[in-house]
């Protein structure tokens, strides 16, 4: 066989090899997980576990997009930051009440690629945004990630016109670090919003 036959059919072969690999790969990844059902840990959430401890010191490496539907069905998508895992196993983000996402669907899609494993994760589920007149145990989990903000995090949900773009002036004066004259960490005003989000595929 001439050589650049060869060639072509090694390609095609293996192009075949791994459609087919890919495949099986995508049926023995995806799981269905009833979030009401789940009693303990799950095999994703053990397999994420070590993929986010193997990125931990990676700088970004707990940004995962978010994706919603606008009121004119049009995708949107955007990088949170994770927050970890409520106990029942949501995923935590946080945002701004002024935000635009609040207003968009409920079901959301998260993807969250590791580069240190070369590993992809989607997330499939609905969003609820958790503000001061919570469910108690939803309320006191967003007491406690305000608490674990950064100084620096907490000043932006002060801000009575935050920015509208990336590179708009910096708003006015508020509270430095989210503290009161004597330093005493100051309640999460009402724009603070915590996103839990209950996947029901990964």
């Amino acid at each position: 066989m001439p050589r650049i036959l060869t060639r072509q059919f090694v390609r095609l072969t293996t192009l075949a090899a791994f459609r087919a690999t890919t495949a099986l790969h995508r049926a023995t990844r995806v799981q269905t997980v009833s979030m009401s059902a789940m009693d303990g840990v799950v095999p994703w959430r053990e397999r994420i576990t070590d993929s986010i401890a193997r990125s931990r010191k990676i700088r970004g490496g707990n940004y995962v997009q978010l994706a919603t539907v606008d009121a004119n069905n049009a995708p949107r998508c955007r990088t949170v930051v994770f927050r970890g895992f409520a106990p029942d196993g949501r995923l935590k983000i946080i945002t701004d009440n002024r935000s635009a996402k609040v207003k968009e669907s409920r079901r959301v899609e998260v993807c969250w690629w590791f580069s240190q494993s070369s590993e992809q994760y989607r997330f499939a589920g609905d969003i609820t945004y958790v503000g001061g007149d919570g469910l108690e145990e939803d309320a006191a989990l967003r007491k406690q990630q305000w608490g674990n903000l950064s100084d620096k995090a907490r000043e932006q949900f002060f801000w009575a016109h935050p920015p509208a773009e990336t590179f708009d002036a910096a708003p006015e004066a508020v509270p430095a670090g989210g503290r009161d004259a004597e330093g005493k960490m100051l309640p999460a005003p009402d724009v603070f919003l915590l996103g839990l989000v209950a996947p029901d595929a990964v």
